[in-house]
């Protein structure tokens, strides 16, 4: 076809899928069904993972809950008994390979092909990067990046062959702006959102339309994870409640959308940062305090505490 005759189509095309992205804004958008659906979260153990689990019982699918904390795992599994889901659970440290596989066949066995995938486990240390050990690097690496890797090998063949099912990759706001004091944990995160997107586009590439994939980033959210972080206009940088940041990740599932990030303010401060000249960027950065807001971070974590040396 003639390359004018595209360019037009392309128009024409661009400008049908702006309209429709502005009318999804306006008109509200009907949630699809997960009943029955099987969904395994990870890191379902407490914070972000557990309520979006409860969530996804709530609605009628069925729950497999992976967790390196037993006891966490065991508590979101009874609240979930108790609303009447039905729900798995078993102790799965992500950062290793062939747990995750061994798992996934186990969870294939129990509860039927995972059809809604949550790729939500994820650690930080919040140490400078002269600070932090080869261990606590790799580690991070792997429960926060290769994990999504291994889960997804391991379920994504049969959803390809059914035509059907989800992926959720939580990530954060911070794999889209940087923040000093967890060089390791910005660089998995970087990776979660390349990852996300790079799959994305292979299923398009294979016109596998019915699975769908949700990236989400989060900004730092009360969840005990990044204690005592401060800026300086808390006001303009409030954390999140894991109430609302769950339900604006169940919203963009429901709705298939490609990605969220919580709050929606920083879609704005993430573009600025794509064309501001870098020196306008740290320049920023230094006025809102970002430069230092990992000074006060308070280790609450077992593994933070462990790692931090503190008893």
């Amino acid at each position: 076809m003639n390359f004018f005759i595209e360019c037009i189509l392309l128009t024409f095309n661009l400008t049908s899928i702006f309209m429709m992205s502005l009318l999804r804004w306006i008109i509200p958008t009907k949630h699809k069904s997960v009943k029955d659906e099987v969904c395994l979260v990870t890191g379902a153990g407490s914070g972000i993972g557990r309520l979006l689990a409860f969530e996804f019982a709530k609605r009628g699918a069925v729950l497999i809950l992976w967790d390196i904390d037993n006891i966490g795992n065991r508590e979101t599994a009874d609240m979930i008994e108790k609303i009447g889901g039905k729900v798995f659970f078993e102790n799965c440290d992500v950062s290793d390979r062939e747990e995750i596989y061994k798992m996934a066949q186990k969870a294939r066995m129990e509860a039927g092909d995972v059809t809604i995938l949550v790729n939500n486990a994820g650690i930080v240390y919040g140490k400078d990067f002269m600070e932090i050990t080869d261990e606590e690097i790799e580690k991070t690496i792997k429960v926060n990046s290769l994990a999504h890797f291994w889960t997804v090998r391991a379920f994504l063949p049969r959803m390809l062959e059914n035509n059907h099912g989800h992926i959720v990759t939580v990530a954060s706001v911070l794999g889209l702006i940087p923040l000093p004091g967890m060089t390791e944990y910005i660089a998995s995160k970087f990776a979660s959102v390349g990852f996300n997107h790079g799959l994305e586009l292979e299923l398009r590439k294979y016109q596998k339309d019915g699975v769908k994939t949700t990236l989400a980033c989060p900004h730092h959210t009360n969840t005990g994870m990044f204690s005592g972080i401060t800026y300086r206009f808390p006001s303009l940088l409030k954390p999140l409640e894991p109430f609302e940041c769950v339900e604006s990740i169940m919203h963009a599932i429901l709705t298939n959308r490609s990605m969220v990030v919580i709050p929606r303010s920083m879609y704005f401060s993430y573009n600025m940062s794509t064309w501001m000249p870098h020196a306008a960027t740290l320049a920023i950065s230094k006025f809102t305090g970002i430069l230092k807001s990992m000074e006060s971070f308070i280790p609450t974590r077992d593994y933070q505490k462990k790692a931090a040396k503190i008893e």
